[in-house]
């Protein structure tokens, strides 16, 4: 029972840190933030920060890992059962939706604002971005070998599906410019997406 408890323990120890890390470094930037601050706001000794991560990299990407799977970027909890076509849909909606989102937007400022400083845009690279493209390129091969999708090069499919997603709604918001556009206006554009991408993909459809 005494395991348990300090188990526990440790687990919330560690989830305070993450979450007081990725608040600090969403207002502060990668670079003005040092692990005495993030102690100091977890409510714990310089030195637990330091047992639970052995350094301010490490517990960068524990904290972007963090927030995307509150955002629920991963790719891999959407349900598999669904038609290509179908997932498609889903996929777009969904990252259109969290691309315009107020923690993603703040953490792309942060990134885009310390890239030239430090290592942090490559950090947060591999932490989401390179993650989703991952996944994205093994569905779209997987449908390749299944004759669902005719794609010559997956890669290029990737990168051509996840730009047009990231649409006016997400660049205003980068620039801090009200957006113009609705909610529902973000979803009908990531259909319209996914409808152009299946079209151009299909095995079904030619031109």
């Amino acid at each position: 029972m005494e395991n348990k408890s300090i188990k526990k323990s440790s687990l919330t120890k560690r989830e305070s840190i993450i979450e007081s890390a990725g608040t600090l470094f969403t207002l502060h930037g990668y670079v003005n933030v040092n692990m005495d601050h993030i102690a100091k706001t977890a409510g714990v000794s310089k030195q637990t920060v330091y047992s639970h991560f052995k350094s301010k990299q490490n517990l960068f990407t524990a904290a972007i890992d963090c927030k995307c799977d509150e955002l629920e970027l991963a790719l891999d909890k959407i349900k598999p059962n669904l038609s290509c076509r179908d997932y498609l849909s889903h996929v777009c909606s969904h990252l259109a939706t969290i691309l315009t989102s107020t923690d993603s937007i703040e953490i792309f400022r942060v990134c885009i604002t310390e890239a030239k400083h430090s290592e942090v845009g490559e950090l947060f690279w591999h932490a989401g971005p390179e993650k989703v493209r991952a996944h994205l390129k093994s569905y779209l091969d997987e449908q390749n070998q299944l004759g669902i999708l005719k794609i010559e090069n997956t890669d290029y499919a990737c990168s051509q599906l996840i730009s047009m997603i990231n649409g006016q709604a997400q660049f205003q918001a980068l620039l801090n410019i009200p957006n113009s556009q609705s909610i529902n206006d973000i979803q009908n554009y990531a259909q319209s997406c996914a409808n152009v991408f299946y079209a151009a993909y299909s095995s079904d459809i030619s031109f």
